[in-house]
């Protein structure tokens, strides 16, 4: 008698080993970007952080915004020359979820990001012109010295202009000040920096304006500035007026942007060793006299922490360049300057080129504190708060 064989349920084994591997084989594969998706999963992130939080030992934070509306006069500078600007996400327009799709109240404006864009075109060529004050007649001394600072300085307002609007066309900077849960003092405080620093800039813009003016104007000592005129291309006298003019207008422009932007990464620095400093202040106050913590107060501190560094990361990915190039920067210019000071004491003779020596040799100086300090003081809070919430 023969056996009777069983239905081929190993040809149907197969079968559906085949169809899931088929299956498998025609995977739809989701064409976005990878920097993307790790944005808009840490934007999530953040924003169900500051949903499910509305406060930190015992002090409440203040509202989604404020700290983005308490920066509007700088903010509102920053936009007047490029720096800053609103860009709609096109990734979050296709979401249905209304809580992800208004991550800012702030409208999306195109002619803003056109505006910027000429403007770093515009701060590019200029930096790219400063190279043409060079020529064959240069010997070594303060002018040759002057120019070299002169240019360093252009190249880096570039770099400058470049970082922040990196940060706004990636939206880093909009999510980072919309997002971050902060205590309400620290929006007080910081407007109160902001409003500040805002006036004093334009004050310092404006005095800057006036001394630009009459070396423009009064004298002809620095119209090597005026390249690739008089350096390369001869101008007839009746010509020059337009000519110092037109230098004068992109000498005068680039500067507040650099000051603005330094001006911007203080107000960062600020707002973040204020909250690491009270995070390690009222991890303090926790841990008391007998050294003892709760598992619920260390998960708390923890995830406070991991706000605050997510935070710092998303700054320092466009905040790095502009540091690092300005240090570098400001550390050469006050050196060539020093060194041009002391052993070539005629070209300070003239009132006008010793204001000129002084106020380039000063500015430098602020720049570099405001450069060196943005990168210690968050690297110095980072660290305590990894030391105190380890």
């Amino acid at each position: 008698m023969t056996a009777v064989r069983p239905l081929p349920r190993f040809s149907l084994t197969r079968r559906s080993t085949g169809f899931r591997l088929a299956r498998r084989a025609c995977r739809k594969t989701s064409l976005v970007d990878k920097d993307d998706v790790i944005d808009d999963v840490t934007e999530h992130q953040s924003n169900e952080d500051f949903s499910d939080a509305t406060s930190f030992c015992g002090e409440p934070f203040a509202d989604q915004g404020d700290l983005l509306d308490s920066l509007s006069p700088l903010l509102l500078s920053m936009k007047l020359f490029g720096l800053f600007f609103y860009r709609e996400d096109r990734h979050r327009q296709r979401n249905d979820d209304p809580e992800r799709n208004q991550t800012t109240s702030k409208t999306p404006s195109n002619k803003l990001r056109v505006y910027a864009t000429v403007v770093l075109v515009l701060m590019w060529l200029n930096a790219v012109r400063m190279v043409l004050v060079f020529n064959n007649s240069d010997r070594f001394g303060a002018i040759l010295l002057m120019k070299t600072a002169v240019m360093a300085w252009f190249v880096l307002i570039a770099i400058q202009q470049t970082a922040y609007y990196f940060a706004s066309h990636s939206g880093r900077l909009v999510r980072v000040l919309h997002t971050l849960p902060v205590t309400t003092d620290c929006v007080e405080k910081a407007h109160r920096v902001a409003m500040g620093a805002t006036i004093y800039i334009w004050l310092l813009s404006i005095i800057n304006g006036v001394f630009s003016a009459s070396l423009f104007f009064a004298t002809h000592s620095s119209d090597y500035m005026l390249s690739p005129f008089v350096t390369y291309i001869t101008v007839p006298e009746d010509k020059m007026v337009v000519a110092r003019v037109v230098g004068f207008l992109l000498y005068f422009w680039p500067m507040p942007c650099s000051l603005f932007a330094h001006t911007m990464t203080a107000v960062l620095v600020y707002v973040f060793h204020h909250q690491f400093r009270k995070l390690k202040k009222n991890f303090s106050r926790a841990i008391g006299k007998r050294g003892q913590l709760t598992d619920v107060h260390m998960s708390t501190f923890r995830r406070r922490h991991q706000k605050l560094s997510r935070a710092v990361s998303k700054v320092d990915g466009f905040m790095k360049f502009s540091n690092v190039a300005g240090f570098v920067c400001h550390i050469v210019n006050t050196i060539v300057l020093l060194y041009s000071i002391i052993f070539y004491p005629e070209s300070t003779e003239m009132p006008t080129s010793a204001l000129a020596y002084v106020s380039v040799f000063w500015a430098n100086l602020i720049g570099l504190m405001f450069t060196a300090c943005s990168g210690i003081i968050v690297n110095h809070m980072v660290r305590i708060g990894i030391t105190c919430t380890d």
